[in-house]
């Protein structure tokens, strides 16, 4: 898969169920109540970025940047 595909999945039947509902009791875009939710629920990207050092620097061997010092 390439970065800039887009991403297809499929939902349980009791979670479709509910984000259609939330959607139309909303008023809102089923896609608008997807990306809401996924933008509360993962990090921001700089805790990502610290989790890639941190993996990266564990797969070295080394101490992640962030972790210098503590």
């Amino acid at each position: 898969m390439k970065y800039g595909d887009k991403i297809t999945t499929r939902l349980r039947p009791d979670v479709d169920r509910r984000l259609r509902t939330f959607a139309l009791v909303r008023g809102a875009r089923i896609t608008h109540v997807i990306n809401d939710a996924l933008d509360e629920a993962l990090p921001g990207l700089d805790d990502i970025r610290a989790m890639v050092a941190r993996t990266v620097a564990a797969a070295a061997g080394e101490e992640a940047p962030d972790a210098v010092g503590r």
